[in-house]
């Protein structure tokens, strides 16, 4: 099996199928690699909320979302310390993902 798609403590929005009640679609952290079911990559993930865990299906998967892409765009405009996006830890990431949260409902409110 090929390396995994995602990474732990990447962003990305969950897609369920119809058959799993109680699944919220949208932003998903993923918290941890899963070993493979029959074949296909699994990953534990939580909603945004901080929900409880879920385990989905690498092409239950969208890659970065909106929020992301963001929080990176921001971190890179302001890193003084030229370390890339991707070396960087989730308690650095979860700032800047805050911050594009914030940004982003703004530009809602503001429309």
């Amino acid at each position: 099996m090929d390396s995994p798609k995602y990474h732990v403590g990447q962003i990305v929005y969950f897609a369920p199928p119809a058959v799993k009640h109680g699944a919220p679609d949208g932003p998903h952290r993923i918290e941890r690699l899963l070993p493979p079911d029959g074949g296909r990559r699994q990953y534990g993930l939580r909603t945004a909320a901080a929900g409880r865990e879920r385990v989905a299906h690498e092409d239950e998967l969208s890659g970065r979302t909106v929020v992301e892409a963001l929080a990176q765009r921001l971190y890179e405009a302001g890193n003084p310390t030229n370390v890339p996006w991707a070396r960087r830890g989730r308690t650095v990431r979860d700032s800047w993902i805050r911050e594009a949260f914030i940004h982003l409902s703004k530009d809602t409110v503001d429309r």
